[in-house]
This record gives structure tokens, sequence and C-alpha cells, in this order.
């Protein structure tokens, strides 16, 4: 129960800094736009509201009802993968399809097909454990669990949430014992078709080009990267001040999504951004317990992925930010505004509760498969070889 309530504790400091953060980093565009500063805060507040909602039932929904509903879940998402696509379905934002709008609200698909493929995967390594351990039966798993979402999401096109995905995806690969060299081929595979995505798109390259020297093109392909580091050293130790940024006003592209890094180290400083980290650490070691605790398979892998999901994301968007990682488009979670992004997040926060409180009731289920050398057991009577059944060891 202690890591129920550090998930509680954690969760609600990052939704509170995110409510700040987003109120501050909206307001002058909301009211330029929409004729009040409290426009876009008001529709992320009604965001969170669900959002906690969703997570509160979640945590009261036993887990592994996502293993028998992970194939149809699994089928809704790539179909809505597949509606997004369609012209009059999809609506094309910033020269991308990722959205259905819904009541003026957009809805992005490609967000729930993190969580549905993560389940899933788990779903399929529980059903035959011993499977991720063989070359073909690591192709089948890892084909399904990555390349039917990841495909229609790069169809959007949208490189981040593939590259959340795939994170996702290997580290429950991980958790349930894959041979390194078969992830190791797995990533040099991956790394080799990103490459290709990037040569095949001219926006990607000159992107991939950018991040190696922004400044070369501070007021083309460069601009929007340049300014997330003016922004971040405009902050210094301890920032401008609370709504104090320039930068918002127009200067840095995506302040309240994609870049709102960007505004956090500009008005908190360093120590702002430190703080951030402090509380995305904390959130990844209370959620790694969890999975490390979980004597469940199902659980255990379920939890990872989420982890993944979330630790993932949080790297990709502040790497981007400070210029350590190429621009791709992926929201802060929990900080950035985005209503589809926020109700994920918190539903994938919601089933980790449940872990925590379930962790123990679905002993007996399969556990982490390790490859061991036998050992040799003399008895006075007899001679035996036997090992240590990974099935009651709990290996992680």
């Amino acid at each position: 129960m202690a890591e129920r309530r550090s998930l509680l504790l954690v969760t609600f400091l990052l939704v509170l800094y995110g409510l700040v953060m987003a109120y501050s980093a909206s307001a002058a565009q909301a009211y330029f736009n929409y004729g009040s500063s409290f426009y876009m805060f008001g529709r992320q507040v009604l965001w969170v509201g669900l959002g906690v909602a969703v997570m509160l039932a979640l945590s009261r929904v036993d887990y592994a009802w996502f293993r028998k509903a992970a194939v149809p879940i699994a089928g809704l998402v790539l179909a809505g993968l597949c509606l997004v696509l369609v012209p009059g379905v999809g609506t094309v934002v910033n020269g991308a399809r990722r959205w259905i709008f819904v009541g003026g609200q957009g809805v992005q698909p490609s967000e729930f097909a993190k969580i549905a493929f993560v389940a899933l995967v788990a779903t399929l390594i529980v059903r035959r454990p011993r499977e991720v351990l063989t070359l073909p039966g690591f192709l089948r798993v890892a084909s399904i669990g990555i390349l039917p979402a990841a495909v229609l999401i790069m169809l959007e096109p949208d490189l981040g949430t593939t590259l959340v995905l795939v994170t996702a995806v290997v580290a429950v690969l991980i958790a349930a014992g894959t041979p390194l060299r078969y992830l190791f081929a797995l990533a040099v595979t991956g790394a080799l078709g990103i490459l290709a995505l990037i040569v095949m798109e001219p926006y990607r390259l000159e992107r991939l080009v950018t991040f190696f020297d922004p400044w070369k093109d501070q007021q083309g392909s460069g601009y929007q990267a340049t300014q997330s580091l003016i922004s971040i050293a405009s902050g210094r130790v301890f920032g401008v001040g609370l709504g104090n940024s320039v930068q918002k006003f127009g200067f840095l592209p995506e302040q309240t999504t994609d870049m709102i890094t960007g505004i956090i180290g500009e008005e908190l400083g360093l120590a702002g951004l430190l703080v951030l980290l402090a509380l995305y650490a904390a959130l990844a070691w209370v959620c790694f317990r969890i999975a490390l605790n979980c004597k469940d398979l199902f659980g255990k892998l379920l939890a990872t992925g989420v982890t993944g999901i979330i630790v993932g994301q949080a790297c990709i968007n502040v790497g981007a930010a400070l210029g350590v990682l190429p621009l791709t488009g992926v929201p802060l979670p929990l900080v950035s505004l985005g209503g589809t992004s926020v109700l994920v997040v918190l539903a994938g926060l919601g089933i980790m509760l449940n872990i925590a409180t379930n962790r123990r009731s679905h002993i007996g289920g399969a556990q982490p498969v390790r490859r061991q050398q036998s050992r040799t057991v003399k008895d006075p009577r007899r001679t035996t070889t036997s090992g240590r059944s990974a099935r009651t060891s709990g290996q992680f």
C-alpha cells in the first residue's frame, strides 16, 4: 500500500505542476485567440478531471481483465488508426493527419495504441512464456506488437509516438527475459528503418540536419530548436518568474504542447526543471518497484510497459527541448496541453494502482522465464539434476 500512496502523491504533484504551467504557457495565446486567458486552461482542467475519474475507475478494475480484452482492444485501436487516415474523417493539423474531431475536440487514436499494444504484447508472452527465448517466437511477438500500429502511425506521420510505442514494447520484452542479442538485432533493424524513413521524407531529413547544427538556419529549419534553447538559457538558475516568459508571446512555437519544457526553463529556471525531472524520476522509481514486486507475469509486464510509455515520452520531450534529441513532437506527460495524452497517461497510472493493490492475488500464473544452468544435487540414496524454477523465483 505504500507504493500505492507514493504513486498517488507523485501523480498529484505532477498534475498540479502541469496545470500551473499549462495556464502560464497558454494564457497569452488563449487571450489573443479566444478572448479569455483561461480558455485553454479550462479545457485542460476538464480533461484532467476526466482523466482522474478514469484513473480511479481503472484502479478498481482487476488488471487481469486487460489480458482477456487485449486482442479486442488492439483491434479497435487499429480501426481508429485506419479511420484517422481517411480524408474527411481524420483532420490534418500541421501537416499530419493524427486527429479525429468529435464535438470540436480532437482525439488521437495513436495515444491509445501505446497502452493497447503493451497489453497485447504482455498477453502474447504470458500465453507462451518461453516463446520469446527463441528467435522465431521473438520475431512473432515483436512483429505483432510493433508493426501493425507502427506502420499506421507512421503513415499519419508521427515518428515521436512510434518511438514511444517501440520503447514501451522493448521494455516489456526485456522484462520477459528476451535474449539481449535479439533485442540488439531489433534495435539495429529499427535504427536502419528510422534512417530510411528520415531519408524518404524531406522534412524529417531537414530536422535531422537541423538537430546537428540548429544555429546554421535560425530563422528557418532551426527556428524551433534554437528558440527552445534561448528560452531555457534565459531562465538561468531560478528563472524569470512564473508567468513572466517572453518566449510564449509568439516566439517559441508549440509552447503549450511539445515545447512547454522551454517555457518551464525560462520561467522557473534550472531549479524548476530539476524539480520536474525529480518528479519524473520518483514516478519512474515507484512504477519500477510496483513492476518488480508483482508476482504475476502479466501484471509485471503490463506495469513495465506503462512505465516505459511514461518515462520514454518524458525523456524524448525533455531531450528534444534541451537539444540532445531531434524534435519529434512528443508531449510532456501530465504537463503539456492535450486531452488525449493526459487521459491516456492517467489511465495507465490507474492500471498501475490496481497492479500495486492486486499484485499478490494472481500468484500461480505464468512467471518470467530465464535460461538457467542445471546443477547436480547429490543425495545419499540417488543423484538427480535440479534447477531453481523461474516460476518460483519471481525474477524480473
